[in-house]
């Protein structure tokens, strides 16, 4: 008794050991359970957008291989598609002399006679520097204006929203109407009057009932001709007569035989079916009669009585349906006469009920016409008014589109043009300044210009040796490296002086790459700034921005950056391009795994610590935010912040605001 009491009260100690270990690691044990979070403190600073997009890339440049003098191609040692470099031998020419000698001559001697006129002159000639800083200056005073005029320009865009809108109307009534004419034409040409109006509907619908008024007394009458002329025909045939008279006599033949059949079928009589042995059967009883009296059972008595007075009723009533008709003939042969008049008038009738017809089918193709040609003639002078209301709405909407640009620029923007034009400006006198100065020090603009046409003896020199050197053993040599991309000559051909005969995509002159961009992102960049090339593993490349210029295609929606691109491209290659816009500063930024999204909107989830007997307990907290902008990484939002908020960026499972979780050791 005693050991079982000692096993009852270990088997208590054991259980509130149990008990006191669980409830102390059970906040450990149920943090293993919860979903394990990432998360970081909300933080403030820049943030630049990227904006992304793809172009081809194009040459920048071609070069055109041009003939200095007339002379017949002996060889072409090159193909298209060939890759050259500069002074590769692309063709060889006869040996002759060429008519160009001379003129290079002449023009030695013009070069010298110009450059022994310059050693008489001198001087100094700022105008088109001069004219340039004006041009600014009147430059700077247009955005000034514009500055003045940005609330106008407002108005500006409103008033031509409004003509657009206005025109848009015309052009849609336009094309209701269009439509309403292209409607009577297909129901008519379905011959579906009911959708015509009340009006044109009761036009055609009346010369329709005329018609079928018409049609009916015609046809009434057609019938009643074909009555006439069938009651003629029968009653002027006297054979039909005579035949019906026979069918009558054969027919009481076939009576009188049926009546001797009754006759001698009732005076041989019959015996009981009881006496006949219970013959049914006409075969059974017959063979009985013979045997015995002759006589008919009853039942066959009865039943050969009754088919024998039946086929005697039918022969009567075909009788009497014989003579009705033989009455008939007799009738209409005395009435012959009077029904050829009668055909005679109806004829007449004919006539006119053809001729109200007639009429009346003409009335109504009439009609059907010249509806038709209402509707063709309506929609062909609508035709031109919406050509003409869709090319002005072309224009309005392009009106709109500038004025709305004018519009889109703030005063800070405009401010910020109105200083780089006036630096500009500064720059360019400063420019002239100088260039003034290092004229007077140096030996002057004269001295350069008689050195240039020195230059150009000498050139004129040169060329003149060059033409009397090519008389024999001549070639044309690559003055540029590249690609050949078209050959106009061949060998034995003769090219004239000044004729393109090859051209040469030049690969060291660089390339170009135009990107579609929204206006909103154009403004976000500036000319000089340099876009990162993705996903290139082909060598080294680099893309600078060259200019911002409209869209054609959509100029009130998009812009095209157009790049200058240099480095191991090829032309029609597409490159992924980044650019980052100028950086803004955010009071609360997050980062992109943290933004969440759902029915009601973008959120993200802030991690709240509760207090409890067992240590604190984290909670995911939904917070709503609006995102300002975005990069690769991070977000610019807006919402219910107080600063320092713990927002969670990943989690190892699925989280919903109002979970606990736990965080990252």
């Amino acid at each position: 008794m005693n050991k079982k009491r000692e096993w009852v009260k270990n088997a208590a100690i054991i259980f509130l050991i149990i008990m006191l270990l669980l409830t102390f690691f059970s906040n450990t044990i149920m943090n293993y359970s919860l979903p394990e979070v990432s998360a970081q403190y909300v933080s403030s600073g820049n943030l630049s957008e990227q904006i992304r997009g793809s172009g081809t890339i194009e040459a920048n440049q071609t070069y055109e291989v041009k003939m200095d003098e007339t002379r017949t191609i002996s060889a072409v040692e090159v193909k298209v598609g060939d890759e050259v470099k500069k002074d590769d031998v692309l063709f060889r020419l006869e040996d002759s002399d060429s008519a160009e000698l001379d003129t290079a001559e002449k023009n030695l001697r013009s070069a010298q006679k110009a450059y022994n006129e310059a050693l008489l002159t001198a001087g100094f000639d700022y105008s088109a520097e001069e004219l340039d800083i004006q041009i600014q200056e009147e430059n700077i005073e247009d955005l000034k204006n514009d500055l003045k005029n940005i609330s106008e320009y407002q108005e500006a865009y409103e008033k031509a929203k409004a003509k657009t809108e206005k025109i848009e109307k015309e052009v849609k009534d336009l094309e209701r109407e269009s439509k309403e004419y292209d409607d009577i034409l297909a129901a008519i040409a379905a011959e579906d009057y009911t959708s015509l109006g009340a009006e044109n509907y009761k036009k055609i619908k009346s010369a329709q009932t005329k018609l079928e008024n018409a049609e009916k007394d015609k046809t009434r009458s057609e019938e009643t001709i074909k009555e006439y002329e069938e009651e003629i025909a029968a009653g002027g045939d006297q054979s039909a007569i005579t035949s019906k008279h026979r069918e009558i006599e054969d027919k009481q033949s076939e009576i009188s035989g049926i009546e001797d059949k009754i006759s001698r079928l009732k005076e041989n009589g019959y015996v009981e079916d009881s006496e006949a042995g219970g013959k049914n059967t006409e075969e059974e009883e017959g063979s009985d009669e013979s045997a015995s009296s002759g006589k008919l059972s009853y039942s066959a008595y009865e039943e050969q009585l009754s088919t024998l007075e039946s086929s005697l009723e039918t022969a009567n009533r075909e009788l009497r349906y014989l003579q009705e008709d033989y009455s008939a003939l007799l009738s209409k042969s005395s009435t012959y006469s009077q029904t050829q008049q009668k055909l005679t008038a109806e004829k007449q009738q004919l006539e006119r009920f053809t001729n109200t017809y007639d009429n009346a089918k003409k009335a109504l193709d009439d009609a059907i016409a010249s509806l038709k040609q209402g509707a063709k003639s309506g929609s062909g002078d609508l035709s031109d008014k919406l050509d003409d209301a869709k090319a002005r709405l072309e224009e309005a909407q392009a009106e709109e589109a500038e004025a709305k640009e004018k519009a889109s620029v703030s005063e800070e923007e405009q401010q910020d043009k109105i200083k780089e034009a006036e630096n500009n400006l500064k720059k360019a006198r400063i420019a002239l300044s100088k260039q003034k100065s290092d004229d007077a020090i140096s030996a002057s603009k004269d001295e350069l210009n008689i050195s240039d046409l020195a230059a150009a003896v000498e050139d004129a020199e040169a060329e003149v040796e060059k033409y009397k050197s090519k008389s024999v053993g001549a070639e044309i040599k690559a003055k540029v490296g590249g690609v050949i991309t078209a050959l106009s000559v061949v060998a034995g051909e003769d090219a004239e002086m000044g004729s393109t005969i090859a051209t040469i995509e030049m690969t060291e002159k660089g390339y170009t790459l135009e990107m579609p961009v929204t206006i909103e992102q154009s403004r976000k960049v500036k000319v000089g700034d340099e876009a990162e090339i993705q996903y290139f593993w082909y060598g080294d490349a680099k893309a600078v921005l060259e200019s911002i210029n409209p869209d054609k295609t959509n100029p009130a929606q998009t812009k095209i950056l157009k790049f200058s691109v240099t480095g191991d491209v090829t032309p029609g290659q597409t490159l992924q391009l980044s650019m980052g816009s100028k950086g803004q500063r955010y009071d609360y930024i997050v980062p992109n795994s943290s933004v969440r999204e759902d029915s009601n909107g973008k959120f993200v989830l802030v991690v709240t610590a509760k207090s409890s007997p067992l240590g604190n307990r984290y909670i995911a907290e939904r917070v709503d935010v609006d995102v300002l902008a975005s990069d690769d990484t991070q977000s610019a939002v807006s919402g219910s912040f107080l600063g320092g908020e713990f927002i969670i960026s990943t989690s190892t499972k699925p989280i919903e605001p109002g979970m606990q979780v736990r965080l990252v050791e």
